[in-house]
């Protein structure tokens, strides 16, 4: 398993600890990818996803989960007759013109007590930091297509968070599994620690405020 997949099922656990077991929950995953995280999500709940790709979303189809694909940045959140328990934005406000909006179109659609889960990329952590002393490219492809939009540090991200209209009620450093020559027990230490130099995302719990 390469070091990216790694570290996405290492994220994608975290966030599956934040959902309570129960099959009446309806989830709607933003950014839903190739929705390979509904496999570590608890079983037989109503899993709903949308995203840009329409090649994820097509296979999506095709499996029978309910997806469909929108363009957040002019397309307004698609399925408009449902509301759901949890709202997934996963490392996804950082891609879009305006996350405000996105966050303010989800807060619609929670459910009373409906919660979000939301990751942000910290763009501040040591390695970053050392690319850019080092006059590196603070992402190995820097002209990539779907590159973030904006930078959040922790503190900035989080004041976003709450003037959208949203209590903060976890928050989890997520560290990275880069470099291999380092234990991973180190890496989670300091990430829990030190977040804002070693984590590389950090997981949010959100309620309406």
């Amino acid at each position: 398993m390469d070091t990216h997949t790694t570290f996405l099922k290492n994220k994608f656990t975290e966030v599956s600890k934040l959902i309570p077991n129960n099959p009446k929950l309806k989830i709607l995953d933003i950014g839903c990818n190739n929705g390979n995280i509904r496999y570590l999500l608890p079983p037989n709940i109503e899993y709903y996803g949308t995203d840009l790709d329409k090649f994820h979303i097509h296979q999506l189809q095709v499996q029978g989960v309910k997806a469909r694909q929108a363009d957040l940045n002019k397309d307004p959140l698609p399925f408009q007759l449902e509301n759901f328990d949890y709202i997934l934005l996963l490392d996804v406000l950082e891609h879009v013109l305006n996350p405000q909006e996105l966050l303010r179109q989800s807060k619609q659609k929670l459910n009373t007590n409906g919660k979000l889960i939301i990751t942000l990329p910290n763009d501040y952590h040591i390695l970053n930091k050392l690319r850019f002393i080092f006059n590196k490219h603070l992402t190995e492809d820097p002209f990539a297509p779907f590159g973030h939009l904006h930078i959040f540090p922790i503190k900035s991200g989080e004041n976003l968070l709450k003037q959208s209209g949203f209590r903060i009620l976890k928050k989890i450093p997520i560290p990275p599994v880069k470099p291999q020559s380092i234990p991973q027990s180190i890496k989670d230490f300091l990430g829990n620690i030190m977040p804002q130099t070693f984590a590389r995302d950090v997981l949010y719990l959100l309620e309406p405020s």
